[in-house]
């Protein structure tokens, strides 16, 4: 038996037709006859009552009819993510990123990601807005808050951990802060999205709500800018700043406090049965680049352990 012939067999069901099912693949009413004949005795059932006028399914046949239909899906299926597998990744591969991340962690590759993959044509949304990825048809977004509940699929791209932190330049002129309570007392700047801090103390969480901020926005790009310009304290992700605190123009404070409900750095794409291999091939680079865990949550944290070494050394 093969698959075409369950195939005809489910054609010739929806039909009510024999002759009708035979007609569709080039077969005579006498081939098409002999074709369901040669089923039957494999199965050992009849599956149609015939009549001159109507083909009706047994009960045998119905019974075959509900797993022929499931089966058929299933080998579909596998067909198509074989070929998925073996499909070179090419097409349009439409993108969406906030402008940090964009312009610190993606655009830097896309030269090689481009020599890689010839055949992938790059479109890109970098922006703070958060885009609906199904609706306005979108193949990866990258996201950086916490992952909401959703139908997209997601693969985890690496942390997200934040520091609070200023310019030396701020910090000598205002004071270092070393609990949440100091805060009252310093120059933040906020975004509009985020009005509360949470910090993990040694009693559990603790909230800062940021009443009269110094300057408030809706970019992380702003805020970025406002502390490397010494306005004030502000909350940003290590993928944003790590190079700043290890070079630093910027400086991480209160860090027996960490920052609560960091969430990670997805890359979320539409549910699929099999996913593109351009989606696939991209998220692959990502993770082939920054490494497990990203040098965004390293670099930093190796670089403040080399100096506090080298400040031991000293005395």
């Amino acid at each position: 038996m093969r698959l075409e012939d369950l195939r005809f067999f489910v054609r010739i069901a929806e039909l009510g037709s024999m002759s009708g099912a035979g007609r569709e693949i080039g077969l005579s009413p006498s081939a098409a006859s002999t074709r369901l004949t040669s089923l039957e005795k494999a199965f050992g059932a009849q599956l149609f009552a015939r009549t001159t006028r109507r083909t009706t399914l047994t009960e045998a046949g119905r019974v075959l009819l509900q797993h022929a239909r499931t089966a058929i899906s299933e080998i579909d299926q596998a067909s198509s993510i074989l070929e998925a597998a073996n499909e070179a990744p090419r097409g349009s591969l439409r993108i969406s990123c906030n402008t940090f991340f964009g312009r610190k962690h993606i655009l830097p590759y896309l030269v090689e990601f481009r020599e890689q993959y010839p055949d992938i044509e790059l479109e890109m949304d970098i922006s703070d807005r958060m885009v609906d990825v199904i609706e306005e048809r979108y193949d990866i977004a990258i996201r950086g808050a916490p992952l909401a509940d959703s139908s997209l699929l997601a693969r985890r791209l690496g942390g997200n951990p934040r520091a609070l932190c200023a310019s030396p330049e701020y910090l000598a002129r205002k004071g270092v802060p070393q609990t949440p309570e100091d805060l009252a007392n310093h120059d933040c700047i906020s975004m509009a999205s985020v009005p509360v801090w949470y910090f993990n103390g040694p009693e559990g969480e603790v909230a800062f709500e940021l009443q009269k901020p110094v300057i408030k926005g809706d970019s992380g790009d702003l805020t970025y800018d406002a502390a490397i310009h010494g306005l004030g304290l502000s909350l940003k992700s290590l993928a944003h700043v790590w190079d700043d605190l290890r070079d630093g123009r910027l400086v991480a404070v209160m860090e027996d406090y960490t920052i609560a409900r960091t969430g990670a750095i997805w890359a979320v794409y539409p549910p699929t049965q099999y996913v593109p291999p351009k989606v696939t091939a991209f998220i692959d680079f990502l993770i082939s680049k920054y490494g497990r865990p990203p040098y965004w949550e390293t670099d930093y944290r190796e670089a403040m352990a080399a100096k506090s070494g080298e400040s031991g050394t000293h005395n």
